[in-house]
């Protein structure tokens, strides 16, 4: 009786299974972050510590045609739709390896002509010569049981694997927004360097036109002419580099709207028509790991990882499984089924390994070295958010000092080069000193430009760095657009 008890609990419990392995817990968030990187308030700009990131962060810039752009990018950016394709395709996979841990059913059937003779009933050759034809027909069952949780980890790892490809579209998608701000931030500023140049080289040709008048009237040398020259003629070769650079982003913008260049119509972009948020939201780190999506891809792998474990440490033990099949069989197939001739199997399989050579315990120490590896990864890609959202901080700070420092530097140069002209009318300058000042003032109007279009990419950069405030979109951002002319 208590043998039979026993073999009774035993049963109950390979029934039940255990599943080996660690079962994985998400990694606490680090208690450190970014608040020592945090600006000073200004009278334009403020930082709303532990504020939520809006999935449309780029409509703070209140400049339509960018919404526009963006808009057109989400819709028609091919690189996001592969990559949506590629997490309905995991979803399929999960959906496969999962349906292994129900019991397989298969219609199995057989037509065949054979030929035995008394050898098949270990009798003399000839003890029985027949030939004729077999029909079979009948459903065939397969059951793991998983009694150590080896296909219960491989769900579990797929599961993870799923959630990784989830994570790279999520990625995809926040890197396209960021990439069509702030390429819409490049062009509008090359734009309005061109634009600069293009001023700079009509006072100078104003100012050679009159540095000729002044040479012919005797009043200045060739010398002070061809150094007028050469400044106009060096200024204004280079704006085919910036036309080219203009252009270069434009072909960009067209690329991830997922346009060809003669397809694509830009729409009109200058700084002047972007507008700094005054309050830019900054997210919790222990929120931040919970929202970025190379983090959350990180931390998904290190899940699979996990997983693996278990499954390499399960391969070390017994497998059960139960079998049966049940068919009619006939020589006739007029008499098919009608005058039945029954077989049935069934049993319980099992398989223990007894010698590998090594590999199984080698397979479970090399999954463990993998975990550990992905948590190293995991720590890493956190680390390196923070230090990313620590430098954008830092970066907006520093863009203001520097944009109100080159703002006074261009309106000093601007007042020395009216200053310097009017000497030089006077004849109290040389055209050397007039020269001197006009490079200066170019120099200071150009970087401007460079100043007050980083202010916009930096701030454009936080957001990227917080995340990109996918979860709070309107739709999941994963998810396949059913309708072509769709908008997200």
């Amino acid at each position: 009786m208590k043998a039979r008890n026993a073999l009774a609990a035993l049963a109950g419990a390979l029934l039940a299974g255990c599943t080996l392995g660690p079962d994985f817990t998400r990694p606490e968030a680090p208690a450190g972050g970014y608040s020592r990187a945090l600006p000073a308030p200004t009278a334009t700009r403020s930082v709303d510590y532990g504020a939520d990131v809006a999935d449309g962060w780029y409509q703070l810039f209140h400049s339509a045609a960018l919404d526009g752009l963006v808009r057109a990018a989400l819709a028609g950016n091919p690189d996001l739709e592969g990559a949506r394709h590629g997490l309905v395709a995991a979803q399929y996979e999960l959906r496969a390896v999962a349906g292994s841990q129900l019991p397989q059913i298969d219609a199995t059937g057989q037509i065949g002509r054979a030929h035995i003779n008394g050898s098949f009933f270990y009798g003399p050759v000839n003890a029985i010569d027949a030939t004729g034809n077999r029909y079979e027909l009948g459903p065939g069952l397969a059951y793991n049981l998983d009694p150590f949780g080896a296909t219960r980890r491989q769900v579990e790892a797929q599961r993870a694997a799923t959630a990784v490809a989830r994570d790279q579209v999520l990625n995809t998608y926040v890197t396209l927004v960021d990439q069509t701000v702030v390429t819409a931030f490049d062009y509008a500023a090359t734009e309005a360097q061109i634009d600069v140049t293009q001023s700079l080289v009509q006072e100078l040709e104003s100012q050679f036109a009159l540095t000729q008048t002044l040479e012919n009237a005797g009043k200045i040398t060739h010398s002070e002419t061809l150094q007028a020259q050469t400044q106009l003629e060096s200024l204004r070769a280079t704006l085919p580099a910036l036309e080219h650079q203009r252009d270069s982003y434009r072909n960009a913008l067209a690329r991830l709207c997922g346009q060809t260049p003669d397809s694509f119509t830009m729409p009109a972009l200058t700084l002047r028509d972007f507008t700094l948020p005054a309050r830019v939201p900054l997210s919790l780190p222990a929120s931040l790991v919970r929202q970025r999506p190379d983090i959350l891809a990180a931390e998904d792998a290190l899940h699979e990882a996990s997983a693996k474990v278990g499954v390499a440490e399960a391969a070390r033990f017994p497998s059960l499984s139960i079998s049966a099949q049940y068919a009619q069989q006939t020589s006739s197939l007029s008499d098919f089924l009608t005058r039945p001739g029954a077989i049935w199997s069934a049993g319980l399989d099992a398989t223990a390994p007894f010698f590998h050579g090594g590999t199984l315990a080698a397979r479970q120490h090399e999954a463990e070295e993998r975990y550990a590896q992905a948590f190293s990864a995991y720590r890493s890609a956190v680390i390196a958010a923070f230090v990313e959202v620590a430098d954008a901080l830092q970066a907006l700070e520093h863009d203001g000092h520097g944009y109100a420092a080159h703002s006074v530097a261009l309106a000093a140069a601007a007042e020395n080069r009216d200053l310097a002209l009017a000497q030089y009318r006077a004849g109290k300058y040389t055209e050397l000193q007039v020269l001197t000042a006009e490079q200066q003032y170019q120099d200071a109007a150009l970087t401007a430009v460079q100043a007050d279009v980083q202010r916009f990419t930096d701030t454009a950069a936080l957001f990227r760095a917080l995340g990109g405030g996918w979860w709070n979109a309107p739709r999941d951002p994963a998810a396949l657009i059913a309708t072509a002319g769709e908008k997200p």
